[in-house]
């Protein structure tokens, strides 16, 4: 993350009173895939948790030790956490920001305790790397998986060996939130050579270990013009590290298929962007390998903290220089102190990061990590944009209801064609076999009007069923309910047509949610009635296949929910174990000898 005070913003209020909404929802035209992006979080505090001034009040305490964190975590249901090898944004101890090198050298962070030599970097000796392994075991705990940050340059590699804090960090007591920045931990390597061995050393170790598969190679090196927290090298020195590890993944083939490696959480705040466009020509320019771009959109918009233009913006860096890499919001979120706590303690905020879910989904991201997960320990006015409150228990907030609520939708992976009237957004899909339906509306606060909502679905891929309306407000949230049923009706002839009149909830709006569900199998279209079957589903170790009716299942692999082969496939019926995968949800995708291709949505346990 950028620290907190460098992203100055303006709050815009995009809707108007009395909202108008108008829905049109063609349920028989799959226009793409749903990536569930709500599932998606930022925590560079899961270990070293949460607290005061250290310098004041001592080490943080660390909230994943509270008797609430792995119940909300299971409402949660988290996809991927991004999380770093060694980087903070508030410093669990005095330490991180001590004057003493021996203390630097020897933290708990530091994974690399070797000489800056490649003989030292190839002796398992010299690495200590009880931190990231313990971190990596508290991610797959959470049922997440991790995209981990690597962006602090171990002591013993950095070209600096003097700390250098900014002034204030000698005051009594210390503004330990500008703590990371020590001119150490930001700066380029002395042997980009050695760097790219004890990383591959890392990341080798990581994936044989945990297998963990996403690795970013540093965080926001593009700052302010003349302001540099967290980088003070060039783009050509960023570019020569990136390079010397990607080489040594690439030379490894029993490692190098399996992991995505790429760069480089951009801030996008450079002067004309020039960082980055500097980066991205060398790199491609020298062939090196770039698995997925990596930028940090954030903004104050009506998206959540969302840049819709700064992620344009992305998308043409990722088309011009790696057309096929993957695209990823590493961090986004409101950072401006003057939302304040009514701003991030709303639900409205969570509303607004749905919208942008649904705006990225349009773009195509493939991650986007929600900043931050957790507050820090104050109850500051101008505190906090975290999800969940850290203190004085782990707790929810409006917004990550929101993300728990689109988890009613999690199977739902085809996205149906959906029209709305601007400037609104919504969000249809369907089940790969066709069985539900979902329609959600983010809808905003009508002020001291009364909105109206017109929804209207076609195409429904069966005759008879029934829908449900389920809704999210803020006296829900008071009343620990997710989702609340508000309504039901019955459906005859394969479509629908509804309205709904809503007042303002404690002055905030509310998540919608419609669910379409065929009564039997008499009522389902017949190009449905042959869906695949993952048998046992949830499973822990072995899975087959199972086709009803009359085709026959040649081959099937097993992908992420959003898209990348997992390495496991399988022949016909017959199973596979499965025990290696991460606890999470999968996507089955089959050939049948018809030349159909079948798909289902399976859960690891």
């Amino acid at each position: 993350m950028g620290i907190r005070w460098l992203h100055f913003v303006l709050i815009v209020l995009p809707f108007s009173a009395g909202a108008q909404i108008t829905i049109s929802v063609d349920a028989s035209n799959v226009v793409g895939t749903i990536t569930p992006l709500w599932g998606d979080h930022y925590e560079m505090h899961l270990i070293t948790g949460a607290g005061g001034n250290p310098s004041v009040v001592g080490p943080h305490v660390q909230f994943i030790d509270d008797p609430g964190f792995a119940s909300e975590m299971a409402r949660l249901k988290p996809r991927f956490v991004r999380v770093s090898t060694a980087r903070f944004d508030d410093p669990g101890s005095a330490d991180h920001y001590s004057t003493d090198t021996t203390v630097l050298k020897n933290l708990w962070t530091e994974f690399y305790r070797g000489p800056n030599t490649m003989a030292g970097a190839n002796e398992p000796s010299n690495y200590d790397l009880s931190y990231v392994d313990s971190l990596i075991d508290v991610v797959h705990a959470m049922g997440a998986e991790p995209f981990l940050d690597m962006a602090a340059m171990p002591f013993t590699l950095a070209s600096v060996d003097t700390p250098a804090y900014y002034p204030c960090i000698h005051w009594n007591p210390p503004c330990h939130l500008l703590g990371w920045d020590n001119g150490i931990r930001q700066a380029p390597p002395i042997d980009p050579l050695v760097y790219g061995r004890v990383f591959y050393q890392l990341v080798k170790h990581l994936y044989t270990t945990r297998n963990v598969k996403w690795f970013e190679v540093w965080n926001e090196p593009d700052q302010f013009p003349g302001l540099t927290p967290f980088w003070d090298g060039t783009a050509a020195q960023l570019h020569a590290m990136m390079a010397a590890l990607a080489d040594e993944v690439e030379a490894d083939p029993a490692l190098s298929p399996h992991v995505k490696l790429g760069c480089c959480s951009f801030a996008m705040q450079s002067f004309l962007n020039l960082f980055p466009v500097q980066f991205l020509s060398i790199a491609r320019d020298s062939s090196t390998r770039m698995d997925f771009l990596s930028v940090h959109p954030y903004s104050a918009d009506a998206f959540g903290g969302y840049d819709s233009t700064k992620a344009g913006i992305a998308q043409g860096w990722r088309n011009t220089f790696f057309p096929d890499a993957n695209l990823i919001n590493a961090e986004w979120g409101v950072l401006n102190p003057a939302f304040g706590s009514a701003g991030w303690n709303s639900l409205d905020y969570g509303l607004d990061r749905i919208r942008g879910i649904i705006e990225m989904n349009d773009r195509g991201f493939v991650m986007a990590h929600a900043a931050s997960m957790t507050d820090n320990d104050t109850t500051a006015a101008t505190c906090c944009l975290g999800m969940f409150y850290s203190k004085p228990t782990f707790a929810p907030k409006p917004a990550a209801f929101a993300y728990m609520a689109m988890n009613r939708m999690l199977t739902a992976t085809d996205r149906i064609a959906c029209a709305i009237n601007a400037p609104h957004m919504a969000l249809g899909g369907r089940t790969t076999n066709g069985d539900t339906v979902y329609v959600v509306l983010p809808a905003p606060d009508p002020g001291p009007d009364t909105g109206t909502v017109e929804l209207n679905v076609s195409g429904l891929p069966w005759s008879e069923g029934h829908v449900d309306r389920y809704e999210l407000t803020m006296t829900g949230y008071d009343n620990d309910e997710v989702l609340t049923l508000v309504g039901s009706g019955t459906i005859t002839s394969g479509s629908y047509t509804g309205s709904v009149n809503y007042t303002s909830d404690q002055g905030n709006g509310r998540l919608m949610l419609w669910e379409f569900v065929r009564d039997n199998a008499d009522g389902l279209a017949e190009r449905e009635r042959t869906p695949v079957r993952v048998v046992p589903n949830p499973a822990r170790n072995v899975l087959r296949l199972v086709a009803d009716g009359s085709r026959t299942i040649t081959d099937w692999r097993i992908l992420t929910m959003q898209g990348s082969f997992t390495g496991h496939s399988g022949k016909g019926a017959e199973g596979i174990d499965v025990g290696e995968l991460a606890v999470g949800t999968y996507l089955i995708e089959a050939s049948g000898a018809d030349g159909s291709v079948l798909r289902a949505v399976w859960v690891k346990q």
